[in-house]
């Protein structure tokens, strides 16, 4: 009987035969729509944009210096989902040029979910990170339809407000977690608030989060044609931190529900954006260019595996995420080569550094109302930036290391630190054929290339 009882509490314990597995962790990704890292409080913004976020950076790990490989969401979007850099996925403009779709000869993040017994789903707020870009490829469900929301909010035409607001998003993303939430899933949510004043959040709410007035007759949409403050660019801004107040505290909302269902801590959250925006900056507003404001982005991981209150300074790149999480889960392998790298070894504490060059391009229509150049590329390797505008032949390159602001441009066409940059980019196969060429080059040339580790 003693014998038959100690047995019977050793399996209780799990000390005699298996032990049940431990139940498998569910993913949340969250997509934050143009979204610069230091206008979020956990990276050092003075005002307190980000409660949120910045409890999950307190609960989990953030990467300090993380860049995108594009400043355009479907770019973007293309290259978190892939692992894959623009030029090797395929999709490389906004819709309106080129009608490029993700390739099939590519990794799938949601594919590998799929493949690990994972519910997947995504919600998508604006078309821009919609499903004709191939987006949807592996996710059960993929809901990129704004028609509700229009009609909701009396808007006639997409072009008047092209988005979902983040609490429509967020009401669907709570009533699928109602529904699936008890399963092990992978769930993607876009939020997009953040990319313009087209429409903005309740206007009860957001009279408590800036200063300056909202007229008699205002409404959520088409608000920059009614609410005159917004010509001066500090209104413009305030009004960029009160949407990304909003969106944070819609994300709350998702947070308060893994928390009521009791899968919270059993949920890997990824907290990220597709690219910044420029205030100003290079005398340009918005995005779509490859300046430093404009490409770094937030990272943010809380969950299973993950060590809290940790900040990675190594430096991170969108690409790398489908392999961070692909090693952080043990997600079957992709059969598709990736260019990212893992950065779980950062996480975990296994590596303290190493180098990791920096790409990132833009394609734009030739008759782009911005006056952006039709192509432009850049490489990162250390401290030197290079920006290749090959229509223009204006190039770029900068020492980050004394002008972190890219405002003295080093470009002369016998420049080693250029000369290397470019080639290594053609090397890449990024530039098709707009390729950089060596012929001509002194032997002097071609010896310091080599001492740089170019050649």
């Amino acid at each position: 009987m003693l014998l038959r009882t100690t047995i019977l509490a050793l399996l209780a314990l799990g000390l005699g035969g298996c032990s049940p597995s431990a139940p498998k962790p569910n993913v949340l990704i969250v997509l934050l729509d143009t979204t610069r890292a230091d206008h979020l409080s956990c990276y050092g913004y003075a005002k307190p944009t980000t409660p949120t976020i910045d409890a999950l950076a307190a609960e989990g790990t953030r990467f300090e210096d993380v860049r995108s490989q594009s400043s355009l969401t479907p770019v973007s979007a293309s290259t978190l989902l892939s692992g894959a850099l623009p030029f090797r996925h395929g999709v490389r403009s906004l819709f309106a040029v080129g009608g490029e779709t993700l390739s099939k000869d590519v990794a799938s993040l949601p594919e590998l979910f799929v493949a690990s017994g994972r519910r997947t789903a995504a919600f998508v707020s604006a078309k821009p990170m919609g499903a004709q870009y191939g987006l949807a490829r592996g996710f059960e469900s993929f809901h990129d339809d704004l028609s509700a929301s229009f009609a909701k909010h009396g808007i006639e035409r997409a072009t008047d407000a092209p988005q979902r607001p983040a609490d429509d998003t967020t009401d669907l993303v709570l009533g699928w977690l109602d529904q699936n939430g008890s399963q092990p899933f992978a769930l993607l949510v876009h939020y997009f608030d953040a990319h313009d004043p087209s429409f903005v959040p309740p206007l009860d709410w957001l009279g408590k989060h800036v200063d300056f007035p909202l007229p008699p007759g205002t409404t959520r949409a088409g608000p920059e044609r009614r609410i005159p403050a917004l010509a001066k660019p500090e209104n413009r801004v305030a009004l960029y931190d009160a949407e990304l107040t909003f969106m944070d505290e819609q994300l709350a909302r998702v947070v308060a529900k893994l928390r009521e269902q009791g899968t919270l801590d059993n949920t890997l959250v990824v907290i990220l954006a597709d690219h910044g925006e420029a205030f100003g900056e290079h005398d340009f507003w918005t995005h779509g260019i490859l300046y430093e404001e404009q490409l770094r982005v937030p990272l943010v991981l809380r969950g299973p595996g993950v060590p809290k209150a940790k900040t990675v300074a190594q430096r991170a790149r969108v690409v790398d995420v489908l392999p961070t999480l692909a090693e952080l889960l043990d997600l079957p392998a992709p059969k598709a080569v990736l260019d990212g790298r893992s950065l779980a070894p950062f996480v975990t504490g296994t590596r303290a550094s190493e180098e990791r060059e920096v790409y990132a391009e833009v394609h734009h229509a030739a008759e782009d109302r911005l006056q952006r150049d039709p192509q432009m590329y850049t490489l990162r390797a250390g401290d030197w930036k290079y920006i290749h505008r090959p229509a223009t032949g204006k190039h770029e390159l900068y020492d980050l290391s004394k002008d972190p602001g890219e405002l003295q441009n080093l470009y002369r066409a016998d420049h080693p630190r250029a000369l290397g940059l470019a080639h290594r980019l053609t090397q890449m196969g990024a530039l098709g054929g707009a390729g950089v060429s060596l012929e001509g080059l002194s032997e002097a040339q071609l010896e310091e290339l080599r001492k740089l580790g170019y050649l």
